[in-house]
């Protein structure tokens, strides 16, 4: 067995990202103030906070991910993944207008998340899994799985103070969700010998094979809006913020692929050949209709200044709408599109679907001032998956779905923010935590027969429930704004 690897993991979860370390070090609870640049995102409203125009540019100096996934192509058959990188996630303008003091905007870019998951793995062994050979057999199985997703936004924001405790705000931005994914299997089973054949077979030699691929990229583009309300008092402000569901403007880039084949294979209980059969399309571009839904959410948040102790405490929760089962992509069968055996079916054959269940999310910050020019800020919060256990129901349970680890995260944030000649320098660290036991196998590999009539699948054994994920990361965070305007103290 081998198992070369790549590269991180990818998720299904909201409160991934946080996108700019004021706000990274607080772990997200911002809602109620204090998010500084990504006030846009957070709580537009908040904007209006900002006391001079500034340019901020925020990064990921190091960022280190492990994902350990046991039993998951068979027993004992694990993938181990470990990724490290560099990538700038945030770039925002706040511009604070001299002329109409009542009034703040900016303009930011964002990286929503940037995930991805490559590896491949095989086994290569002898066993007897073939029904007429009364030997050794060959088996071989190869798997490959790469999974690339983006989601970058693009936005422009403004907030308005309608009175000295009352500030609104709206925002809206442009979201380009990219994805490039495929996951494939490939299975071959012969015997050691030559004079072996299976029943009703011909020739000295053959295969058993079983084959599925599958296929999906595109970029989806969708507008969406937030709305703000912060209401301040001397020691305490108090923050509501409301994201619609994303439209969907345009697409493109898109191709769908999907292949199912067996052949050679014989009934393990009788010897009798099962036909044989091959399933495979492809379409592409204006043929392939695609949707990437995002649900509505409510934000709640609220921050308090503890008198006298240079102490602030933060607090934030967002609840997000359940999405019902829908086809994400989907394009039509070919009319030659045929197969070698009627218990096959091929209906909605590049189809895949997607959903997500209800989410509520919570987040603690917490900030000591410790001169006038340096703060200690740590925080903590959940991120639950919006697809773990999800229900799809008898109409799409059948149906093409993204191979994903499902994962409920953890996250622990601390970190300095520094005033340097009056310019703003923050740097941390991030861990993060997430584990799920008692997933059923992607696959089994390590106890195949013929044909599985449990999972209609030939040259694979039935799969358990004993499959464990573990992901932990840790991020080292750096980054700095630029203050126009605002007056140095001495």
């Amino acid at each position: 067995m081998s198992l070369p690897l790549i590269v991180a993991a990818q998720s299904n979860n909201y409160w991934t990202r946080s996108f700019n370390e004021e706000s990274s070090l607080l772990s997200g609870a911002v809602v109620g103030g204090g998010s500084g640049p990504s006030a846009i995102y957070y709580n537009p409203a908040s904007i209006s906070e900002v006391v001079s125009s500034k340019f901020s540019l925020n990064a990921s100096l190091f960022s280190f991910n492990f994902l350990n996934i046991y039993n998951a192509l068979g027993d004992s058959i694990d993938i181990g993944i470990i990724d490290a990188k560099v990538e700038p996630r945030f770039i925002s303008y706040m511009l604070k207008s001299k002329k109409h003091q009542n009034w703040s905007f900016e303009v930011a870019f964002l990286n929503n998340e940037n995930e991805e998951v490559a590896f491949t793995a095989s086994v290569d062994e002898k066993n007897n899994v073939l029904t007429g050979s009364p030997g050794a057999d060959r088996y071989f199985a190869y798997y490959q799985y790469n999974s690339k997703f983006r989601d970058d936004w693009i936005g422009i924001g403004a907030s308005a103070r309608l009175s000295e405790r009352i500030i609104v705000g709206l925002s809206m931005f442009a979201a380009i969700k990219t994805l490039n994914y495929t996951n494939s299997l490939d299975i071959q089973a012969y015997p050691l010998t030559d004079s072996i054949q299976p029943s009703g077979r011909n020739g000295s030699f053959y295969a058993a094979t079983y084959e599925e691929n599958k296929y999906l990229k595109f970029n989806d583009y969708r507008l969406l809006w937030k709305a703000g309300l912060l209401c301040k008092w001397e020691s305490i402000s108090v923050g509501l913020s409301i994201t619609t569901p994303s439209v969907g403007v345009y697409s493109d880039g898109k191709r769908v692929e999907r292949k199912e084949e067996q052949s050679n294979i014989s009934n393990p209980e009788t010897g009798e050949p099962i036909p044989d059969y091959l399933i495979t399309d492809y379409e592409e571009k204006d043929k392939v209709d695609v949707s990437f839904k995002t649900p509505f959410s409510v934000s709640a948040g609220v921050t308090y200044l503890f008198p006298r102790r240079k102490m602030i405490f933060y607090l934030s929760m967002e609840y997000f709408s359940g999405i019902e089962p829908y086809r994400m992509a989907q394009a039509d069968e070919s009319p030659l599109m045929t197969v070698g055996s009627d218990e096959q079916l091929f209906s909605d054959w590049l189809t895949f679907v997607s959903g997500a269940k209800q989410i509520f999310n919570v987040a603690f910050g917490y900030s000591w001032t410790l001169s006038d020019k340096l703060l200690l800020k740590a925080g903590c919060r959940t991120d639950f998956n919006y697809q773990k256990n999800l229900d799809y129901g008898d109409e799409y349970a059948d149906k093409s779905k993204l191979q994903k680890s499902n994962l409920d995260r953890y996250y622990l944030t601390c970190g300095l923010s520094w005033k340097i000649f009056g310019q703003d320098i923050i740097t941390g660290v991030q861990y993060c935590i997430g584990r799920y036991a008692n997933q059923k196998q992607v696959v089994n590999l390590t106890d195949p027969v013929e044909y599985n009539f449990t999972e209609h699948k030939a040259l694979q054994g039935t799969r358990t429930s004993d499959m464990t994920t573990l992901y932990n990361s840790v991020i080292i965070y750096l980054g700095f704004s630029l203050n126009f305007g605002e007056k140095k103290k001495p």
